[in-house]
């Protein structure tokens, strides 16, 4: 078809591309067919919606049969983006039109000062974050309103206010925003709306041409006339002599009960609306040349525009079977459905996998493209991954948060630190970005990162200062002067870099925040080769980071004087809505898209992913401000006017020639709905074909569900992972071990093989709260004192409960406890100091049969004779009292619960036998060489039962107690013998009893990999 051809029929002139066509290479063919002289086809103007569907059809130019490898395309502007300086307006022709728009973040910044504002004059607070995020709603709110055209919203009375219900009535508040402060600001700065800007340059642009047509061609393609400025610009484009509109995908068959039903939800909606207010009959939109549909083209457009059907015009559906039937043969459906198949995956992770297959399947065949479609950026990610294994580099072309990005997470990190210079997890996070590099190569930096983290982070929170953390490193190096000096250099260094942070006040203006955050992870950024700005700013997430931290330096005037923890909330609240997009796609031939992204794009496969209800289309966002009645009271288009935008871009992509569409059954374990498209589709094939047929035809030819599946299969060569049986050689086997560490070797022998031989650690986590472990400490330590502290006489102090109390206090403080937690532990920890002075007096009542306390948390040993050598027992006994008899108590306080009398006498809890066994044969200083008399664990736990006195010795000064302890210390000797033999083993956890009691080394040992095994007998053995 030549241009005489093209605009030959009479205007208003509308064209249309079926969706299998593929809208911008069809686009691209007819223009050059029509328009072959290359300046001919220079002097065209195309129209498409955005600066992306430009970019798309110049590709699809240069993919053209014969097309040269620099040839003049026509003029595309975008109209959802139109500039007054850009071509077809000529420069300064509308300067006076419309003043010059806004900056997004200069807006949502001056938005959230009028809500902050406003909110501080209703008595209520709000942080910065928090009116950024209400900004970006109220910024939405104008921008409907703008593209609406509406400036009067008069129609919502008082009276439908107060109609609303409560939550509704105080965000409806905010319109004064909208109708007055927010105007006259605008006016203040000279600046317009964007939206509202956008509005009036294309109508400005429709007068003009209306007036005056141009003298070349204009085309407009792509758009449907949403935008009602849009609409009237289309109108009078397909009324120039050399002009015509392009529409994607209008269905020129739809019967007339199904056109006359078409509602806001429908695909078909925009287009009625254009078509309706041209006044155009709809039968004579013309195919675009070249574009005509095929058999197999046309029956699928007309299944998917039969599922998607109005819901008031389903209700005939099978006779609509039987009607296409008839009219276009017995077999419509079967053609319909061919290249068309249906994944129901069980899970995220499956429905990944398999789409990750259907994309790497795509590359067997040379030249053909794939992309993926889904507004669930969840499963792009794990599609990535998945393409990962084989090789594949993708990237989501959606992109992701700056905030996630490494140059905007190391900001925030930053600020983190900075917020909390005392913290060991702030350090940590921040040293572990790779941005991180204090001046030298990261590569040498980060293994004295990972040494110092080990060796002096761990634990609990070195303080509130990066004086705090120096010592706490200092520490932690302990003997070791390189590791001090290098690890203390660092700490400095970091300190340096914060210091344009620390300088400044509690408040601050923003911009000063900003240009203090830029200097110190530019500080903080260089490594010796490259300075911190090149490395900082440098690429598409850092440079994103760059216009963030600029827009905070040129934009954010308006916002009040903030504390540091409110820029953190403002900065992050940005980073989250400013998407870091991959300039150019990672593989030529797949993609992964958003449904805008994949808006005209064409591909040879199509996978639409995760149509799930709430997914794709999503669920339904409430308006924060304006109710649905509201909102048409206003002239604004119904929510429900986007589910039928979303329906045209899932409609144009089923249409594509080969398409795969999949979601997920369950989510997070529940149970998920089909998307609405997805059940309409599969309901009217099951109605057309039957159960069996219809499942049969959506089935994919490739069984891609069942091939994901077997990814991860270990396959027939299976064997089940033994229990490991570690026999190390005996000289490198412990010779020194405590009493708690004895109770240890025999519950668990592997973990003594992982901690002493091994030389592995537990680590604690870092700024570790203080728990259980730390309360025991702060009570012995309190104990220790007090007792230490007590007259050797008879009877108490009166005040020795004020005193062990004032202790306790102290001692819970030293531990880590914050005085807000005193309140909880404070009262605990006197419960139970009531009751050790009760039972303290009753030890000292009868002055001359009372008991003396001769050692309080001192440590000593006992060496004994082993086959391979000497063996050295260690202890730290609480305490040891003098009976009035002569003999000894071995007392043990416990914070929680003590062993039972029978697993001390089984032997699986030896502590207090042993200390016994030691102190008579001399092995604690200080403390007499007597024979034991009674060994008593001292239950301390001030709950609802504060104290217990739990005896291991029925008949205490007797020879029952010398046996158990004698009786322990054979039982180890006997156990150091096995063990210095060399093929005795160190096995995880032998007793069946005491599984998971102790297992910080279970996951080294893999006991879940044998334990439950068929055959297994973890639970006895030679241990």
């Amino acid at each position: 078809m030549s241009a005489t051809d093209l605009f030959q029929p009479a205007a208003p002139r509308l064209y249309t591309i079926p969706p299998a066509a593929g809208f911008v290479d069809a686009l691209a063919r007819g223009l050059a067919k029509a328009f072959p002289d290359p300046d001919a086809l220079a002097a065209v103007t195309v129209l498409l919606p955005t600066r992306r569907a430009g970019r798309a059809l110049g590709e699809a130019f240069t993919r053209l049969e014969g097309a040269p490898g620099a040839a003049l395309l026509p003029m595309i502007r975008p109209i959802g983006d139109v500039d007054a300086d850009e071509p077809p307006f000529e420069p300064g022709e509308l300067a006076d039109l419309a003043p010059e728009a806004v900056s997004a973040a200069r807006r949502r910044f001056e938005l959230a000062r009028l809500i902050l504002q406003r909110e501080g004059a209703a008595g209520r607070s709000m942080g910065p974050g928090g009116a950024l995020a209400l900004a970006d709603d109220l910024a939405r709110l104008i921008d409907d309103l703008a593209t609406e055209e509406v400036d009067d919203l008069s129609a919502l009375s008082e009276e439908v206010r107060a109609t609303l219900p409560a939550h509704m009535e105080e965000a409806a508040l905010f319109l004064d925003i909208v109708l007055e402060a927010w105007p006259a600001r605008l006016a203040e700065l000279g600046k317009a709306d964007p939206a509202r800007r956008r509005s009036k340059l294309l109508r400005a642009l429709a007068d003009r041409w209306r007036e005056s047509p141009p003298e070349g061609p204009v085309i407009a393609a792509g758009s449907t006339g949403s935008i009602p400025a849009a609409a009237e610009l289309l109108g009078v484009v397909a009324g120039l002599p050399q002009g015509c509109v392009v529409l994607p995908g209008f269905d020129r068959e739809m019967d007339e009960d199904g056109w006359a039903a078409i509602d806001d939800s429908h695909p078909q909606r925009a287009m009625k609306g254009l078509i309706d207010q041209l006044g155009v009959d709809r039968t004579s939109v013309a195919w675009w040349p070249g574009a005509q549909e095929g058999a197999r083209q046309a029956a699928r457009a007309r299944l998917i525009a039969e599922a998607l059907r109005p819901a008031e015009a389903t209700s005939d559906w099978l006779s609509r079977v039987e009607t296409l039937k008839e009219g276009r043969g017995a077999d419509i459906f079967d053609t319909a459905l061919e290249g068309l198949s249906v994944i129901e995956a069980p899970g995220p992770a499956e429905e990944a996998r398999a789409a990750a297959l259907a994309l790497r399947e795509t590359l067997e065949t040379p030249g053909a493209r794939a992309v993926l479609v889904t507004p669930d950026r969840a499963l792009a990610r794990r599609v990535v991954v998945e393409m990962d294994r084989f090789g594949v580099q993708l990237d989501d072309s959606a992109g992701e948060p700056l905030s996630d990005a490494p140059p905007g997470a190391f900001l925030m990190r930053i600020l983190e630190a900075a917020s909390e210079p005392g913290s060991a997890l702030g350090f940590i996070a921040l040293a572990a970005s790779p941005l991180f590099a204090l001046g030298e190569l990261r590569a040498t930096l980060k293994p004295e990162l990972g040494a110092m983290e080990r060796a002096a982070l761990r634990g609990r929170r070195p303080g509130s200062s990066f004086d705090a953390l120096y010592e706490a490193v200092a520490e932690g190096a302990g003997k070791d002067e390189r590791a001090a000096a290098r690890w203390g250099d660092i700490i400095r260094r970091t300190a340096a870099a914060f210091q344009p942070l620390t300088d400044l006040g509690e408040t601050a203006a923003a911009k000063s925040w900003a240009e203090a955050l830029a200097r110190t992870g530019e500080a903080l950024a260089g490594d010796g080769e490259a300075a911190g700005a090149d490395r900082l700013w440098s690429g598409d997430a850092g440079e994103a980071a760059a216009e963030l931290i600029g827009d905070f330096l040129r934009e954010a005037e308006a916002l009040p004087e903030l504390s540091l923890s409110d820029f953190t909330a403002a900065l992050l609240e940005m980073a989250r809505s400013r998407m870091v997009r991959p300039r150019y796609g990672a593989h030529p031939r797949l993609q992964i898209l958003g449904p805008l992204e994949a808006r005209l794009v064409s591909a040879d496969r199509v996978i639409l992913a995760g149509l799930n209800e709430g997914v794709w289309p999503a669920g339904g966002r409430a308006d924060p401000f304006l109710s649905r009645g509201m909102r048409l009271a206003a002239g604004l288009e119904a929510p429900e006017r986007r589910f039928g935008l979303a329906a045209h871009d899932f409609a144009q992509l089923a249409c594509s020639p080969d398409v795969i569409l999949t979601r997920a059954r369950k989510q997070d374990g529940a149970p998920t709905v089909a998307s609405r498209w997805l059940w309409r589709l599969q309901t009217l094939a099951r109605g057309a074909l039957g159960e069996a047929e219809s499942a049969a035809a959506l089935a994919p030819a490739t069984n891609y569900p069942a091939l994901a599946a077997a990814l991860d299969e270990p396959g027939e060569a299976v064997s089940s992972i033994a229990e490991p049986m570690p026999r190390p050689p005996v000289d490198a086997r412990p010779r020194t071990l405590s009493v708690t560490r004895i109770e240890t070797l025999i519950r668990d022998p592997y973990s003594i093989f992982a901690e002493k031989i091994l030389g592995l650690k537990v680590l604690d986590p870092p700024d570790g709260e203080p728990g259980p472990m730390e309360r025991g400490n702060a009570y012995h330590k309190a104990i220790e004192v007090w007792v230490d502290s007590l007259p050797d006489a008879a009877g108490l102090p009166r005040d020795a409960l004020e005193r062990l109390v004032g202790l306790g206090r102290d001692a819970l403080l030293d531990a880590g406890f914050p005085e807000d937690r005193l309140g909880l532990e404070l009262p605990r920890f006197a419960r139970a100091a009531g009751f050790l002075v009760d039972w303290e007096a009753e030890r000292r009542r009868d002055p001359d049969a009372r008991f003396k306390t001769v050692l309080t948390e001192k440590r000593g040993e006992l060496t004994i004779d082993a086959p391979f050598g000497p063996f050295t027992l260690t202890a730290k006994a609480d305490r040891i009292d003098l009976r009035p008899d002569g003999a000894l108590d071995i007392i043990d306080y416990k914070t929680g619960a003590p062993p039972s009398g029978p697993e001390v006498k089984a032997g699986f809890a030896p502590q207090l036998p042993l200390e016994a066994a030691m102190a008579a044969r001399g092995g604690f200083p200080d403390c007499p060489s007597h024979e034991p008399g009674d060994m008593i664990y001292l239950r301390l736990n001030g709950g609802k039962e504060p104290g217990k006195e739990t005896h291991l010795v029925k008949a205490p000064g007797t020879e029952e107690a010398v046996d158990l302890a004698e009786d322990a210390l054979e039982d180890l000797k006997k156990l150091i013998g096995w063990f210095d033999d060399e093929a005795f083993v160190y096995r995880s956890q032998p007793r069946a009893k005491f599984v998971n009691r102790y297992g910080d080394f279970d996951h080294l040992a893999r006991r879940k990999e044998w334990a439950s095994a068929p055959g297994d007998d973890a639970g006895g053995g030679e241990s």
